[in-house]
């Protein structure tokens, strides 16, 4: 399926995902995702770099339907391993904190009394 300029930017959207960022994973300009998003675009570029667009967004999560976009469901895997992953940093966190030094009030202060 050919995607079209609005799923484009409808994609992105749902991704909080920026023009720069779009043309950083898909390995195209900026300029290049632009031309894309912009109304008739799609005949300004080749069939590939639509591909490689459109693989991009699909693997950050955009599942392309018939003249829409929707968030593409995680598989119980993929859920699981986001979790493992969040563990893992609150396990991390939980250790650098606990070597820190002891953080009180006056550690949000300089010495004027104000705000640090």
């Amino acid at each position: 399926m050919l995607i079209m300029p609005d799923q484009i930017r409808a994609a992105r959207a749902l991704l909080r995902m920026d023009q720069e960022e779009l043309a950083r994973r898909a390995g195209v300009s900026v300029v290049t995702v632009r031309r894309l998003e912009a109304p008739g675009g799609l005949g300004s570029v080749s069939l590939g770099t639509v591909r490689e667009v459109q693989r991009a967004l699909e693997t950050a999560g955009a599942e392309f339907i018939e003249r829409g976009v929707r968030r593409r469901q995680r598989t119980p895997e993929e859920i699981e391993a986001r979790v493992q992953a969040i563990l893992e940093i609150a396990k991390r966190s939980a250790e650098l904190l606990r070597d820190a030094p002891p953080f009180t009030e006056d550690d949000l202060y300089d010495e004027d009394r104000l705000q640090a």
